[in-house]
């Protein structure tokens, strides 16, 4: 147990006491009242420590067994823990959180998400330990949701002249605010160690953790049997710490296997949707009537700045079996687009071309800052096309600063000067990969390849003509080892 103190008062009243056992209620509120600890007596005064109460970190139903506390009556929740922080003390100074003493046989509400230990609206239930200060008789304490009918149970049954705790989980009522009864007038405090949530914000609604089929390995499976989410991350925070959801896998990991993927994507229409919301997208991103293509990953960017922004950014090498395309809109048939595709070669070139003159047989070509900024200065390459006839030409200067021409006339001209990237001039196309190795040894060839790419898979053994696996390609690789070492089964972790 987390022994973290809390400014408390006194200790832990038995289960049930003279007042018979406490109990949870199913019906009269939408949530179970679950009590997570039997009350013990602890013989202190007021000022003493006590520990942190224990919560289960998820709920899950009674058929797969595990902890049951409330997912017999409500979807799971995931608990979300704060620091041990007092709400309420009504020693202190009169006030919503503070004095007088709760007077007997009348409800006072304590809005919990309003108090002073910053909890967030939204929340479904709180995790609290309640706690009777020296009360002048024996007597009871039951605490439920505001709006809701008192219930027939008690959280904690204390006794005369004794400091007596217990805790409970309350669902939330009218505002995130409970309702707590006393029948024998006394001061109380109540403390709080978390809570329960479904807003995306602050937890997910409807997840189980599992290290269970049909995904071994995963911390988190995310399963929804309603048109909600199974796992669905929002954060308000810039920068890369603020990411909704952050998958990882080893470092500068490359694998084609699904399962070491830090994020993985999956589904009919698209397996990842990525959107800018600038200016506020309200919906059209995706077809509903199902027609709309079907896309790996679609990412959108929206607004004024879409020209210098990305609907898809890679911070390092971007990969594609197929070609590299831009698509624009038909001038005059709405059923049809033009694409028009990358170049492509074994370099990163670049380039700047223009239009220019000669002046008594020689021309300068200014080199554009930009280029001069990302080009190296070896592998310059010059081509001049003479405009309205014919002309010896040469190139008598080509570097980062100045490009000079010479003609044998005077004629306008067309200039490209193509260059290769300084940071990537040691590109070898020819190189290690196992971009195209087989996921499993069940695999089959990829749909989503040429058909001049498939010949490529089965010439070079990886395929055989049927599109099975070619398992002796796999042993000499040693792909089969690779594939063993995923299937190995992950060390079980308990829920707690």
């Amino acid at each position: 147990m987390n022994m973290t103190k809390v400014c408390g008062d006194g200790g832990i009243a038995s289960g049930g006491g003279r007042f018979g056992p406490i109990k949870t209620w199913t019906k009269l509120v939408p949530f179970t009242l679950a009590l997570l600890l039997a009350a013990t007596h602890l013989l202190g005064q007021v000022g003493a420590s006590i520990p942190n109460w224990t919560v289960p970190p998820y709920t899950a139903s009674r058929a797969g067994g595990g902890l049951t506390t409330m997912a017999d009556f409500t979807p799971p929740r995931a608990f979300i823990a704060v620091s041990p922080c007092r709400v309420v003390d009504t020693r202190g100074a009169n006030g919503p959180y503070g004095g007088p003493a709760l007077p007997p046989n009348f409800a006072r509400t304590f809005d919990i998400d309003d108090g002073p230990c910053g909890i967030p609206a939204g929340t479904e239930a709180y995790s609290l330990n309640f706690g009777a200060i020296v009360p002048p008789a024996d007597g009871f304490l039951t605490a439920f949701p505001t709006g809701s009918p008192q219930p027939g149970v008690s959280q904690l049954n204390f006794l005369a002249g004794k400091v007596v705790a217990n805790s409970a989980i309350v669902p939330t009522g009218v505002n995130g605010a409970i309702d707590v009864l006393v029948n024998v007038g006394t001061h109380i405090y109540i403390d709080i160690n978390g809570y329960f949530s479904d807003i995306p914000g602050q937890q997910v609604n409807n997840f189980v953790v599992s290290n269970n089929t049909p995904f071994p390995g995963a911390t988190i499976f995310g399963t929804t049997a309603n048109s909600g989410y199974g796992v669905r991350g929002y954060s308000q925070s810039a920068g890369l710490d603020g990411a909704g959801v952050f998958g990882s896998y080893g470092f500068m990991s490359l694998q084609e296997n699904y399962n070491p993927a830090g994020v993985r994507g999956q589904g009919a229409s698209y397996g990842v949707v990525g959107i800018s919301p600038n200016e506020g997208v309200t919906g059209g991103l995706v077809n509903l009537s199902g027609f709309e293509r079907s896309f790996g990953i679609l990412g959108f960017n929206t607004g004024a700045l879409a020209s210098q922004a990305y609907g898809v950014y890679s911070g390092g090498n971007t990969g594609a079996s197929g070609t590299k395309q831009f698509v624009e809109p038909h001038p005059t048939d709405s059923t049809k687009v033009i694409r028009y595709i990358s170049l492509e070669g074994p370099e990163a070139g670049t380039y700047f071309r223009g239009k220019g003159k000669f002046d008594r047989g020689t021309a300068r070509i200014p080199v554009p800052e930009d280029f001069r900024m990302v080009t190296d200065e070896e592998g310059l390459t010059v081509q001049i096309t003479p405009i309205g006839g014919m002309a010896s030409v040469g190139v008598l200067k080509a570097d980062l600063n100045e490009i000079v021409v010479q003609s044998s006339r005077n004629l306008e001209f067309y200039y490209l000067v193509n260059g290769v990237r300084r940071t990537f001039k040691n590109l070898t196309p020819i190189g290690e990969g196992t971009e195209f190795m087989p996921r499993d040894a069940n695999s089959r060839i990829p749909e989503y390849l040429s058909e001049g790419q498939k010949q490529l898979l089965i010439r070079n053994g990886t395929y055989r003509p049927d599109g099975t696996v070619n398992i002796e390609t796999a042993r000499r690789n040693g792909w089969d080892r690779v594939w063993a070492e995923r299937e190995r089964p992950q060390p079980a972790t308990s829920p707690e």
